[in-house]
This record gives structure tokens, C-alpha cells and sequence, in this order.
């Protein structure tokens, strides 16, 4: 949750959504990555890392919270399928077949560096810890 006077508190997550949805002004845009940037736990978008996207080539998740289940599997928030996917976590075959199967309840959408919004960690990163709780001090 990042929290700054006057404003609602807002999970960085949502932070995020609000930013790529064009609903922060160009300086909120400006300012927050050095806020926010350790807390959210920005990251370089790296389509070279060694893991993959479970939603499928230049997707995120944007609903980390619901759980995905399947036979045989324990139960998994999306959020943390996003993450075992960036870490490498996943087999090639699983990172085949699971944005057919999660697409919808992981409301996975594409990364769009044209959007008309911004990016709050600052270009060409994006907040991996959704749910983090900021308090500004002050």
C-alpha cells in the first residue's frame, strides 16, 4: 500500500494499474519512481531473462491476487506463477501452456511502452511486489 498525505493509501499494484491507465498526472509520473522503487520492488522488464511470462510474450499479470488451480497442483496466486515464471521457476513446457489456461483469471495484459500512461518504477520497469504497503513520511 503506498500512502502519501492527502491521497489514499493504494497497493502498489493498483499504483501501477493507475499509472499505465493514464490516471496519474505527468509529474506523479515523474516523482514516484524514487519513492516507490525499493518498497513496489521495481524491475527492468529483461524479455532475456531466464525464466518467462505465464501470460504469454510482452503480457503481466494484472490480477496477482486470484488463484489459480489446477489438477494435481497446489493452488497458486498469480502473482507468485508471475514470479516462479521470471525466476526460471517453470519448466519450458509449463510456460507453453499456461497463458491459454490463466489468461482470463489472471487478467493478463500486454505490456504497452506506448500506452497512454507511465510506467510509476520509471521507464521500462514494472512494480513485482503488488502488494507492498508505503507510508511517505512526513
Amino acid at each position: 500500500i503506498f500512502s502519501f498525505p492527502g491521497q489514499p493509501a493504494t497497493a502498489c499494484g493498483d499504483l501501477q494499474e493507475d499509472g499505465k491507465s493514464g490516471d496519474l498526472s505527468s509529474d506523479q509520473c515523474d516523482f514516484l519512481p524514487d519513492l516507490i522503487s525499493l518498497l513496489c520492488d521495481c524491475r527492468e522488464i529483461s524479455p532475456t531473462s531466464p525464466g518467462c511470462s505465464v501470460c504469454g510474450d510482452g503480457k503481466i499479470v494484472t490480477n496477482p491476487e486470484a488463484i489459480f488451480s489446477f489438477p494435481g497442483q497446489p493452488a497458486t496466486a498469480c502473482g507468485d506463477l508471475q514470479e516462479d515464471g521470471k525466476s526460471g521457476d517453470l519448466s519450458s513446457d509449463q510456460c507453453d501452456f499456461l497463458p491459454d489456461l490463466i489468461s482470463l483469471l489472471c487478467d493478463c495484459r500486454e505490456i504497452s511502452p506506448t500506452s497512454p500512461g507511465c510506467s510509476v518504477c520509471g521507464d521500462g520497469k514494472i512494480v513485482t511486489n503488488p502488494e507492498a504497503i508505503f507510508s511517505f513520511p512526513g
